[in-house]
């Protein structure tokens, strides 16, 4: 098998493993759900539970992605040549990372493992960006843009939510009163600092303040009424991001 059939088979079949790796503890009855996993492991970094049902248009868009990619109209595309590999990669590792967390618990190896989630969506986002703009079609608008701006968006704040919980694990994270809250307040700001720096070299990509958004209103929503500080910290990084999308985004137009 050639190099392009590999790729075209890697991105069509590994995003279709994605909902299966979610549910690996339910469907084999070992460990436990990613539920549980965060539940046991929550700071206040982490966003609020329905924050997550993000995975599932992102998974499906994911699917609808390889699919495409593999029928004669998408095959050997600049676009499947750009974005299969490091979507694939995306969808390998995510899969490990929710095995892991069902069958291990949190932990540094988790981190590492979004980490390198983190790298192949950011390099799926930059070359989407970056070497795509010009191609316009239903597939770019609907499904790549999209795809890559959110993905990387959310995971980008996900890797700083999994950090404070691997660090909570591990007794590096202080629990309660001020401490907690501004080592929380910490994780947040070098979150909204690193998807401000993404938005401003990233020309104000909508989808991906979008998916940094996301996950800051949802950890504004998970500090409320509690923890007013570490809310407060959020929104002022939510609010960042959108700024710095909408001037990045006016600066871009012609």
């Amino acid at each position: 098998m050639n190099t392009a059939r590999l790729r075209t088979l890697l991105a069509l079949i590994l995003p279709m493993l994605q909902p299966l790796a979610g549910g690996f503890s339910a469907i084999t009855g070992w460990g436990q759900s990613i539920g549980a996993m965060s539940a046991a492991s929550q700071t206040p970094v982490t966003p609020a539970g329905y924050a997550f049902i993000i995975w599932t248009p992102l998974f499906l868009l994911m699917i609808v992605w390889g699919i495409w990619q593999a029928l004669p109209a998408g095959r050997n595309t600049p676009q499947a040549r750009k974005l299969d590999w490091p979507l694939a990669a995306a969808a390998a590792l995510n899969c490990l990372w929710m095995i892991l967390a069902q069958t291990t618990g949190n932990g540094w190896h988790l981190v590492i493992v979004m980490a390198g989630v983190l790298a192949v969506s950011l390099t799926a986002f930059w070359a989407e960006r970056r070497y795509l703009a010009g191609e316009d079609g239903a597939i770019r608008r609907w499904v790549t843009a999209p795809l890559t701006g959110v993905l990387a968006g959310w995971v980008s704040a996900a890797f700083f939510a999994n950090l404070a919980s691997a660090a909570k694990v591990t007794g590096l994270f202080p629990m309660g009163g001020w401490p907690e809250s501004l080592a929380a307040a910490l994780v947040i700001l070098a979150a909204g600092g690193f998807a401000a720096a993404v938005l401003t070299f990233g020309r104000g990509s909508l989808w991906y303040a979008a998916g940094a958004a996301w996950a800051l209103l949802a950890i504004v929503v998970a500090n409320l009424p509690g923890q007013v500080v570490v809310a407060l910290v959020a929104a002022a990084m939510m609010a960042l991001v959108g700024a710095i999308a909408v001037r990045e985004r006016a600066r871009a137009l012609p």
